[in-house]
């Protein structure tokens, strides 16, 4: 993206700023900001995470007395409600900045315009919806998560050309290259929470960590309806990140574990459900990494919204499709992807699209 204008190229500035808060900030949006006062900027932050003061309190208490008639660029709208943190617009208004200029206005109904209002009424000028498309693409899940209360489901898969995640006896490490694994685990530090169903966990005994990047380890949920997991599994013995175990209500569990418990649908386990207990759990974010039972579940229930696929350069025949039937007819029934981008990865092509 080429961007031409000053208030273009310093909101970009903040919105590389925002982007170091990504998989810290949750249930919170990723905000960068900076302040720009003759022809030079004062001070640059972003949020690092929920509860701990947002991107523009931690600006303006850089720059001090020297925020007075700054302009201040920030990836999102700055809030004018009482929540973990005061609200930022009091704080910009006491620092007497001159205008600001905004990527995207918050959809929170709490805000949503209402901290602009709030500055304007102050008598500060305000300039909103620069750059505002990759301001709004870079919270996402935030802006599912706050206007709906369910995560944003992202599903990934590594698969060969003829479209197998492994082999007929389910050899599968591993498929993509080791720029797609290290890329793979830069997903998990972005997501809330991973995961994964039994017959996975059983065969593979992952760790489902972010080993080979910096960042946080997610929540990991294996779901499994009929609760049989091998209970010397890595992901109850590491303690490397919490692990739920997502299963029916009638199922019988024999040893100590967290568990969410569903109803069943004619489609497996209700996942609606499953949603909305981690959404309450301030889960904003899931990454769902297989097997090909559970993907084909999330998309039989509707609860994708983006899909990410990793196709590399081999053949293997016959083996275990990434998506089994979805009860698609004639062509025209087809899941279409919008919003696609295609990437090269290693030795691997990489493919993005959105569902809903």
């Amino acid at each position: 993206m080429i961007y031409r204008t000053r208030d273009e190229k310093l909101m970009a500035m903040a919105l590389r700023l925002a982007v170091k808060g990504l998989g810290e900030t949750s249930p919170n949006p990723v905000v960068g900001c900076l302040l720009y006062k003759n022809g030079h900027i004062i001070a640059k932050d972003y949020h690092h995470k929920a509860g701990q003061p947002h991107a523009e309190v931690l600006v303006l208490r850089k720059a001090g007395v020297e925020a007075s008639g700054a302009t201040m660029y920030v990836t999102l709208e700055p809030c004018s409600t009482y929540g973990r943190t005061p609200p930022c617009t009091e704080e910009i208004i006491k620092a007497k900045v001159r205008k600001v200029i905004i990527g995207t206005i918050d959809p929170n109904p709490k805000i949503n315009g209402r901290g602009v209002q709030a500055l304007k009424k102050a008598g500060i000028e305000v300039v909103t919806g620069v750059i505002k498309e990759e301001c709004k693409k870079i919270n996402v899940a935030y802006n599912k998560f706050i206007t709906t209360k369910l995560p944003f489901v992202t599903v990934k898969f590594a698969q060969s050309l003829d479209g197998r995640i492994a082999t007929q006896n389910g050899s599968s490490q591993w498929i993509s290259s080791q720029q797609s694994l290290k890329f793979a685990h830069c997903l998990r530090a972005q997501n809330d929470a991973i995961l994964v169903g039994a017959n996975t966990a059983n065969r593979n005994n992952p760790q489902l960590t972010v080993r080979l990047v910096k960042g946080r380890n997610p929540v990991r949920i294996i779901l499994s309806e009929s609760g049989q997991v091998k209970k010397n599994l890595k992901l109850f013995t590491d303690k490397n990140a919490p692990t739920i175990l997502a299963t029916s209500r009638k199922a019988r569990i024999d040893f100590d574990v967290e568990k969410i418990l569903l109803p069943k649908r004619s489609k497996g386990l209700n996942l609606e459900t499953l949603l909305r207990k981690l959404s309450d759990r301030d889960i904003m974010s899931l990454l769902v990494e297989g097997g090909a039972m559970v993907i084909t579940s999330f998309l039989k229930q509707n609860m994708v919204d983006r899909i990410i696929v990793i196709v590399a350069p081999i053949l293997i025949g016959r083996g275990v499709e990434a998506v089994t039937d979805l009860h698609i007819k004639d062509i025209s029934q087809a899941l279409k992807l919008k919003n696609v981008e295609y990437k090269k990865m290693g030795s691997d092509f990489v493919v993005f699209g959105d569902l809903n």
